[in-house]
């Protein structure tokens, strides 16, 4: 895709967690803002934007941010797309600086959950699902339940993707749990949607996460030395109209969406190093690496008990710890993505680093649409 080069100078996050009421979403996102920020060493009258991904922080959460940070008078964009909302936000400000528009902007997602939603989420109000009363971890029950039927996978194998999350979320100082998990504690879980258990669900949790990213000019205006990560593409796709003909966990808007991640950043499957994965649901990290064709099918749940998907495997996915363990604060999960494969790109990830990563993907999907195999997928492309 032709165009300015895109870098990512900055990055910065509010540690995700379950905050009493007094840490807002503002503060949340100025705390991620000022990281980034430093880390970019960028003042802030060098931004010239601020797009901002949030659900549920309202119309102007982004300018609110904004006046608190001491950034106002720029032009701010606030977006919601979903659990892709944070993933939109940059997908907006990488265009943005693409085409010449801006040179430094800042792009931050950020969610205060607690205060607002408690057990189950259900799926959108027009979905047969939600009028059944059924939350969205049901839909992931029967996806596991199928994919055991289709495959031959073991319940054991798909909780395995839990405590491989777990492990690495140990070495992440911005997770919301920070502990390892047994497999034997993630079978013996309080039952959710059968066959899933509560530790086979990512949790409702608070946090804002933020990137600064700049053109060529926008490096120069810094003074950043060297080449940082590079941008090389967002691509963003919605679900198409289901026929009921496809099953349930053949992902065809997973294949899309990484086909439109191949097309605009000019790389190819086998190039990605690692993945940054939207595991809302043990089962999810599965069979959306599989729609990706990034695992062969049915082989998910082999790879992960056997190590492939771990640090240190052929493909590691969630060296962050992913949703179920970093946490997922819907709006601020897209950016946190973007800061963990900026790290790691880096070579700074610490423990959890992965050798030799040069070619990263983060994966985002949001929401539910009847009739549809989904809302939003976004596919994010950065590289060394």
């Amino acid at each position: 895709m032709s165009g300015e080069s895109v870098y990512v100078v900055g990055a910065g996050m509010a540690r995700f967690g379950k905050f009493p009421a007094e840490v807002t979403l503002e503060k949340m996102a100025v705390s991620a803002s000022r990281e980034a920020l430093v880390d970019a060493g960028c003042r802030v009258r060098d931004i010239d934007g601020v797009y901002f991904g949030t659900v549920l922080g309202g119309s102007v959460a982004g300018q609110r941010t904004g006046a608190q940070l001491g950034l106002t008078g720029q032009p701010v964009t606030n977006l919601e797309n979903a659990c892709s909302s944070g993933a939109t936000a940059i997908r907006d400000a990488w265009l943005s600086v693409k085409a010449g528009l801006h040179d430094v902007v800042l792009a931050i997602g950020a969610e205060k959950m607690t205060d607002r939603i408690s057990g189950g989420i259900l799926a959108d109000a027009s979905d047969l699902d939600a009028a059944l009363g059924m939350i969205m971890a049901s839909n992931h029950g029967m996806s596991a339940r199928r994919y055991m039927h289709d495959y031959g996978a073991t319940r054991a194998q798909i909780a395995a993707v839990a405590v491989k999350n777990h492990a690495h979320s140990v070495h992440n100082p911005y997770a919301q749990y920070q502990h390892p998990v047994t497999l034997e504690q993630v079978l013996d879980a309080r039952p959710i949607a059968e066959p899933l258990g509560l530790l086979d669900c990512s949790p409702i949790s608070d946090g804002a996460a933020a990137i600064v990213i700049a053109s060529e000019a926008g490096l120069a205006r810094l003074g950043v030395t060297g080449r940082p990560p590079r941008i090389l593409g967002v691509g963003l796709v919605s679900g198409t109209i289901h026929d009921g003909a496809r099953s349930v966990n053949e992902e065809d808007i997973s294949r899309r969406g990484g086909e439109e991640a191949w097309r605009i950043s000019g790389v190819s499957p086998t190039d990605i190093d690692f993945v940054e994965m939207h595991d809302c649901f043990t089962i999810a990290e599965i069979v959306r690496m599989e729609g990706l064709g990034l695992i062969p099918r049915g082989e998910g749940g082999m790879w992960t008990e056997q190590g492939h998907t771990s640090i240190g495997g052929k493909l590691p996915v969630n060296p962050s710890g992913g949703l179920l363990s970093r946490g997922h604060p819907v709006g601020a999960t897209g950016v946190a993505q973007a800061c963990e494969l900026t790290w790691q790109l880096r070579g700074t990830a610490g423990a959890r680093q992965v050798e030799e990563a040069r070619t990263a993907l983060a994966y985002c999907k949001g929401g539910t649409v009847a009739g549809t195999d989904g809302a939003s997928v976004s596919t994010l492309v950065m590289q060394a």
